[in-house]
């Protein structure tokens, strides 16, 4: 009778340490809110609040909590020591006027604090997914949403961990909106793939996601630098429309100068861009821009951020100058008569020397036949006459502005264009690694799964139930 009861007792035993080995607990995440505040507002029917030296307070309705210096904040006249959790007794926790699912944290921060929400991952995908797909498209394509949304923000926790939370509530990490954000058939999407990642070679993927491939999605390795095996290019299976299928932006060369030089590429006010490398796609992912004051070979995504994502929609575009032609540009020198040589010179030296400006040059270059009304300018300013030029010096050879007589050789690389003015033309929004949204709809509307998404946007990965 003690064996069999013994047995019993061990089978029992088994049977709860398979289930629970099946069944591990749902991951926690942290998610910033407000960083560096000095003051906000909580509200719920019942709350509590805890401070790191153990002291709690008890309050209904809405506080003020306010920074009390240091590592200190005020909480309706006492004085709570951070970190401070704050629980909602009953119901939702409200944060600022909008609603939460978990806990808040509120922790020091540059002399003031930063508020992060504790919550369950699922809870989590609930209040992202709506920034990111349309509630009214097929099923599976929010189903695939929701295994890579879970599978990028469990694999990049702890990417704010320095600061004290895992992710931020920006386009940074992913935007995130709590309950506000969330959508019945959304929630649905996301408990009908509960536990549901992505794996390779034994570690969580990073499953980047965009809006619209244009056709072809990215290899990691043109935008930023990692060479990762399942994010290299695919192309879409299915043609499909979305509102990013075409698109152009028109910018003076000179505002690009500025913006590239906001982000530390200096090359003065832009006159000439050349495609250097096309990748699967015609994806741009070298391109040279050349200005007054230098030239850059720079990957397309950085000159995709450093003119504006939402201007610069992405990687897939053709350039073209506005009123002017595209290079090759001719040579000049070898259309002169020689007669003109001695004028040519003088052009060449007083280019050396500056006394063009910015855009004299570009117009000069733009409209050949102004040179010589530009040469009598630039010398009456210096009292000589065209008559009588300095003798010709060498060329130099960090001049980046044209050279007039310089050798065919020389001459801009096919396939840029030169100009004042560059529209660019172009396809797709966004950086383009891993799953296109707009891609997966298709996908989704020719009958295919969620599983059958993932898995093609990114090959070789193992879908996974941790939970």
């Amino acid at each position: 009778m003690k064996s069999f009861f013994r047995i019993f007792v061990l089978s029992v035993f088994l049977v709860f340490a398979v289930w629970g080995a099946g069944h591990a607990a749902e991951p926690q995440i942290s998610v910033a809110l407000a960083q560096n505040i000095s003051s906000c507002t909580i509200k719920s029917s019942s709350l509590t609040l805890y401070d790191a030296s153990g002291k709690h307070v008890n309050a209904k309705g809405t506080i003020t909590v306010k920074s009390g210096g240091g590592s200190k904040v005020i909480v309706g006249g006492k004085t709570l020591s951070l970190p401070v959790t704050v629980k909602s007794n009953k119901g939702l926790l409200y944060f600022n006027d909008r609603p939460y699912r978990g806990t808040l944290m509120l922790i020091h921060s540059n002399n003031s604090f930063t508020a992060v929400n504790k919550l369950s991952i699922d809870d989590y995908v609930k209040g992202i997914l709506k920034m990111e797909v349309n509630p009214n498209w097929p099923t599976e394509v929010l189903r695939a949403q929701a295994i890579t949304a879970r599978t990028y923000a469990l694999a990049e926790r702890g990417r704010h961990g320095n600061a004290g939370f895992d992710l931020c509530n920006t386009d940074h990490c992913i935007p995130y909106r709590g309950v506000n954000a969330e959508d019945p058939i959304l929630t649905k999407a996301v408990e009908s793939t509960k536990g549901m990642v992505l794996y390779y070679q034994g570690k969580l993927a990073l499953t980047f996601f965009h809006s619209d491939s244009g056709g072809y999605t990215s290899d990691v390795q043109s935008v930023w630098g990692s060479d990762i095996p399942y994010l290299k290019p695919v192309q879409e299976p299915f043609s499909y429309q979305s509102p990013y299928t075409s698109w152009s932006f028109k910018i003076s060369g000179e505002e690009i100068g500025k913006r590239l030089s906001r982000a530390g590429i200096n090359v003065g006010t832009v006159y000439e861009i050349n495609t250097v490398k096309l990748g699967p796609g015609d994806r741009v992912e070298l391109i040279e821009v050349v200005g007054s004051n230098g030239r850059k070979t720079i990957k397309s995504h950085d000159l995709r951020m450093a003119l504006g994502a939402k201007d610069l929609k992405s990687t897939i575009f053709t350039v073209s100058a506005d009123g002017a032609s595209a290079l090759p540009a001719r040579n000049i020198a070898e259309s002169q008569p020689k007669n003109e040589e001695s004028a040519g010179s003088t052009l060449i030296t007083l280019t050396q020397e500056g006394a063009f400006t910015t855009d004299e040059l570009l117009d000069m270059l733009l409209h050949p036949e102004k040179k010589e009304e530009y040469l009598q300018k630039a010398l009456a300013r210096k009292g000589k006459s065209a008559a009588s030029p300095r003798p010709q010096q060498k060329k130099d050879p960090k001049l980046l502005w044209p050279q007039w007589d310089s050798p065919a050789e020389d001459s801009a690389k096919p396939g840029g264009v030169r100009g004042s003015v560059f529209v660019f033309q172009g396809r797709g929004w966004g950086h383009g690694i891993g799953m296109s949204q707009w891609g997966a709809k298709a996908m989704a509307e020719n009958g295919w799964t969620a599983e059958k998404i993932v898995k093609y946007y990114y090959p070789g990965t193992e879908l996974r139930k941790i939970y």
